[in-house]
């Protein structure tokens, strides 16, 4: 009998779960030597992985890995992870407590030391390619790093990427994942690639990194008794009518529109009606983040307004889905927040705003759906990746990786061409008045940065404990600026705990 499979028959008797065909090919996969793709539907409890690799790590099952670590695309179900792994090491379920999360709030496995280290793409690359996250401002003012360390962690790891379809959404994120990818492939570290919306063009693209080898394990026998209807909205106004309508009947509802201005709207108006809804977006610091999804998560919150940070990780059910139109992979994350473990669950869709997503995909998504009567993988569309794919950059990055003469300082000129080589946008904080610390911060663009200092001048500078003053050019990266003059962001004209930020 496999190992890995002895594990995770314990783990499942354990917590009463019923066991997964899927997750048993996956397990038997990987001890075998393989890499994978796990194509596993929404709510098929895909994170069962890994508890069950970091019980294997803890207890020396087999010799794959010596540590285990999970990438995510956001921080907000960094969190939430790191949360469902704490409560399994305090019911003893998880065979270790050396649980750690590394991203721009958490600090507590900069080195990725932990048996079990969950963290962001951002972070990841970072450490793999040479510049350790935690000691970036240092690389940028000419102390050097020790990235050896982080490396050597992670090659001797297995690792998990996760919510895939997000990181194929832009250019560089895409391109540093295919990067990792490969260097991974090379070094002979087991990964595992795991999504509910990984298309035919995405996964001919991960097959080409991970190579003929890589297993894809699509798991065609999940039957939950679930029964989704779907129906279409005129127009918007008849979201709040809906909503109210359905809290009324004692349903839990879930509104998810493609903006933060359309959702802070709707939130404001569901309050103006004497509802009390939940909104979240990405606008919030860590504090009210992580209680916001902890409410959400222990289905406190029984009307939540929701942008697309929904759409992944964060693991709860709905009575009932709200959505403004979109494509064919953010509606599957969608419609799998609903009767996410059974029952009846209704689905609403109202017209699209015109933003965000490209238009001729939303609406070749909507016939589908009307055409089906269904929202699963029937409706996925098939996405040209190739066009995405940053080449100059997924080189650069693989001569740095592969070179013994390539430094951190290498990886610094790179950045300082490229900006960033994860995001096509670059994050710069934004601290509310009186605020001092990063975790008061919420996440800015560079364009909205940028803005805010041209409308206010020297004094939207945050303090810098090393800040004596200086000309910031604003036709340069703004974060590699910051950097070097010791700015720690930007001040924003107000936070709202409820609301976000202010810009």
């Amino acid at each position: 009998m496999s190992c890995l499979l002895d594990l995770y028959y314990d783990f499942i008797k354990a917590n009463n779960f019923s066991p997964r065909k899927g997750i048993e090919e996956t397990l038997e996969y990987i001890e075998n030597g393989h890499n994978v793709i796990f194509k596993a539907p929404t709510g098929y409890g895909k994170t069962t992985i890994t508890a069950i690799l970091a019980n294997a790590v803890a207890q020396g099952c087999g010799d794959f890995a010596s540590r285990v670590i999970h990438v995510l695309p956001f921080r907000a179900i960094v969190q939430d992870l790191y949360l469902k792994l704490e409560d399994y090491a305090k019911r003893k379920v998880l065979k270790t407590s050396n649980i750690g999360a590394q991203d721009m709030d958490y600090h507590d496995s900069p080195y990725f030391m932990r048996k079990v280290n969950v963290t962001t793409l951002d972070t990841f690359v970072l450490n793999l390619f040479k510049i350790p996250a935690v000691e970036f401002k240092q690389v940028f003012q000419d102390y050097g790093s020790h990235f050896e360390f982080p490396r050597a962690m992670i090659y001797s790891s297995i690792v998990l990427f996760d919510e895939f379809h997000l990181l194929g959404e832009e250019g560089k994120s895409l391109t540093a994942s295919l990067a990792a990818l490969e260097a991974l492939k090379e070094a002979g570290v087991p990964i595992i690639v795991m999504s509910a919306t990984i298309d035919e063009g995405l996964e001919e693209i991960l097959m080409n990194s991970l190579g003929k080898d890589t297993k894809i394990v699509y798991p065609r026998n999940f039957n939950i008794d679930r029964e989704i209807t779907v129906d279409f909205l005129d127009d918007e106004e008849k979201v709040l009518e809906v909503a109210e309508r359905k809290l009324k009947e004692g349903k839990r509802v879930l509104i998810t529109y493609n903006t933060r201005i359309g959702a802070i709207e709707a939130y404001k108006k569901l309050k103006d009606k004497g509802l009390t809804p939940l909104l979240v977006h990405s606008k919030f610091n860590r504090r009210d983040r992580t209680e916001k999804v902890k409410k959400i998560v222990s289905k406190e919150a029984k009307l939540v307004v929701s942008t697309q940070i929904i759409e992944a990780g964060i693991d709860t059910t709905f009575d009932v889905l709200i959505t403004e139109e979109a494509p064919s992979h953010n509606l599957i994350q969608r419609a799998g927040r609903v009767a996410r473990y059974g029952g009846k669950g209704e689905v609403y869709i109202f017209p699209f705003s015109g933003k965000v997503y490209d238009e001729k995909e939303v609406k070749m998504t909507s016939e589908m759906v009307k055409r089906e009567k269904t929202i699963n993988e029937k409706i996925l569309l098939k996405r040209n990746y190739k066009d995405q794919i940053r080449y100059t950059l997924l080189h650069d990055l693989g001569i740095i990786d592969g070179s013994i003469f390539m430094s951190s300082r290498t990886v610094r000129e790179l950045l300082e061409k490229v900006c960033s080589i994860t995001r096509d946008v670059s994050i710069i904080l934004g601290f509310p008045p009186g605020a001092e610390k990063p975790e008061e911060a919420i996440p800015l663009t560079e364009e909205e940065a940028k803005r805010i200092i041209q409308q206010k001048g020297s004094s939207a500078y945050v303090y810098g404990t090393n800040y004596k003053g200086g000309y910031i050019k604003l036709d340069s990266c703004l974060e590699l600026e910051f950097l070097k003059y010791d700015i720690l962001g930007v001040r924003i004209d107000g936070y709202n705990s409820e609301i976000g930020g202010v810009l």
